[in-house]
């Protein structure tokens, strides 16, 4: 590996190129959560810029050829094995991923031979971990799991001999990947993309198209139909939610919120009704000031309770909850049961379909985040980004860590992007056809398939989600087309920021990722239970707060936030 001075240097200069591109292309971002956006602007793999040079994720410039450029890797001398998502669909009809043609194509082109390792459908992470185990791991780790439950990381995961630090390569190799870094137009690419010691650790992260980048995806939605009928407007302040939600019991609904386990993944990365109070549902956040508190023992978050249990007296929602997934509560709104839901903006879309087929009055609309006063900000909720958890990792055991950069930066070149996407669209197979302006459009092979195949089959039969680095914008937009759908946007995002949330960036070290882990456990072995009592009137929030707050603090919740915040300041000093 080169020495540390070199990598800081290289790092520091692309600082220098994305904060130039971002002005000069007027800050447009390209930036995307897990996008096949294949923009006409990108560059091709192993094309030039403007000036004939690419610029490395870490500033180094490199001379290539477009005339003479290549997808080739090998020889048909490197086989690269890789653990990736295998989808259910498809594991009827094909042994492994290598039977995708957009695969079989993919060695065509790169001279490689790939082989899959996939977990069995419906594991729960077990499977990585017996993996790990065995100490016989594959060349090439597509994956979140490092980052999730890993000690200390991606970087810990280095540290220990697991993982192979690719970030040399990288700067060497990759100029697909770095072209995402530079047109992202995001200034904090750098911090997001690397570790606390300058690796890069999210190579080949999912990238968002427009469509999809910088939105929240998550919130409430209410039947706009009864909200019409009873005169109401679409609630913004919690006073405002009160009055709906006992409008909705006056007239008879069942459930006029259905809410959903505090730990339901998307419930908990939005926080609302918590966040009008600056907390979060379960986690570390930070303050105005930039501290880590543990919500849970914040005053904030015994108004929080306060609110639920004055709504759980008054029967607007319902004790089930507890036990109700976010699936579970939306049923409930679709069939008439519920008034009011927390949904993500796909759901809405499901949710005009599905409630019309019962109601033909059926409509919805999105609130804003609850909030005490109309022009509060919230700061709690989850803004989409490309750099999230999921990333390609290198074996540290691999005898071709070369190759193995190579192929993942192919994965990343504007025609594999389609590819990927869009499938082969060959002679024996034509899944979409394309207008002289660009625009694609699915075949009846994909949309309306002679054999009565639906349509999640025949896509992931042919074309190649799992090795999918960017969505495609064509196909985002229109999954989102719909007025509601930009309608949730509007309203999710208004007055609502994240700016409380601890950023998913933060890296901790091996000792730290244990210790934090422990204490987690234990704070919610404690609390989980303690928080529905308080909300259901089986403990008093009056005479029993203090107590819980003590012992969420001999549990170790200072100590958490003392980790956190030291994350933190790594984090803003990359």
């Amino acid at each position: 590996m080169k020495k540390t001075k070199k990598l800081n240097a290289l790092l520091l200069a692309i600082a220098l190129m994305s904060s130039l591109l971002f002005y000069g292309c007027g800050g447009t971002s390209a930036e995307s959560t897990g996008s096949n956006d294949a923009a006409a602007s990108a560059t091709p793999s192993g094309s030039t810029d403007s000036a004939g040079t690419g610029t490395s994720a870490g500033g180094t410039a490199t001379t290539t050829d477009t005339e003479t450029a290549s997808a080739k890797i090998a020889d048909g001398d490197v086989t690269l094995t890789i653990f990736c998502d295998f989808p259910d669909a498809a594991r009827a009809y094909y042994t492994d991923l290598g039977d995708n043609p957009v695969v079989q194509q993919m060695e065509e082109e790169t001279g490689l031979t790939l082989e899959f390792i996939h977990a069995p459908s419906g594991d729960d992470g077990s499977y990585f971990q017996m993996l790990l185990a065995s100490g016989d791991l594959p060349d090439i780790m597509k994956t979140n799991l490092f980052e999730t439950t890993y000690p200390g990381g991606v970087e810990g995961a280095i540290e220990d001999g697991i993982l192979y630090n690719v970030t040399d390569l990288v700067n060497e190799y990759a100029t697909n990947f770095q072209t995402l870094v530079n047109e992202s137009g995001d200034p904090d690419v750098l911090r997001k993309i690397t570790g606390d010691n300058g690796s890069i650790i999210k190579f080949g992260t999912t990238w968002l198209p427009e469509t999809d980048n910088n939105k929240i995806f998550n919130g409430f939605i209410v039947r706009q139909d009864w909200l019409d009928a009873y005169g109401l407007e679409a609630p913004v302040t919690l006073d405002d939610y009160t009055n709906v939600l006992r409008v909705f019991k006056e007239n008879g609904v069942q459930i006029p919120l259905a809410l959903c386990q505090f730990n339901q993944a998307q419930f908990s990365a939005n926080n609302p009704i918590a966040s009008a109070f600056g907390v979060s549902v379960l986690d570390f956040d930070l303050d105005a000031e930039g501290n880590v508190n543990y919500c849970r023992t914040q005053d904030g978050y015994k108004e929080f309770l306060t609110v639920l249990s004055q709504w759980a007296e008054e029967g607007l929602i319902d004790t089930d909850f507890i036990s109700r997934t976010i699936s579970d509560s939306l049923k409930l709104f679709e069939n008439g049961t519920a008034g009011m839901c927390f949904a993500h903006t796909y759901n809405v879309k499901e949710a005009v379909t599905a409630g019309a087929a019962i109601d033909p009055n059926f409509k919805i609309t999105a609130c804003e985040q609850p909030r005490i006063n109309a022009d509060d900000t919230t700061h709690m909720s989850k803004i989409t980004s490309s750099i999230n958890a999921n990333s390609y990792q290198v074996s540290a055991s691999s005898k071709y860590p070369e190759e193995a950069v190579k192929f993942i930066d192919y994965l990343m070149s504007p025609e594999i992007l389609l590819l990927t996407a869009w499938g082969t669209n060959n002679e024996d197979c034509v899944t979409y056809t394309e207008d002289a302006d660009g625009t694609r459009t699915f075949t009846d092979l994909v949309t309306n398939n002679p054999d009565g195949l639906d349509y999640n089959t025949v896509r992931s039969l042919y074309m190649c989600a799992p090795l999918q680095v960017k969505y495609d914008e064509q196909m985002e937009a229109a999954q989102y087309s719909l007025d509601e759908c930009h309608q949730s946007w509007a309203a999710w995002g208004t007055n609502n920021d994240a700016a409380y949330r601890l950023p998913i960036y933060l890296t901790y070290t091996i000792d730290e990722s244990k210790e934090l882990a422990d204490i987690k456990t234990k704070l919610s072995n404690y609390s989980d239970e303690k928080v529905y009592r308080f909300i259901f009137g089986e403990e008093s929030l009056d005479t029993e707060w203090d107590s819980f707050v003590s012992e969420l603090k001999d549990l170790g919740s200072e100590r958490g936030e003392e980790i956190c915040k030291a994350a933190y300041d790594r984090y803003l000093s990359r």
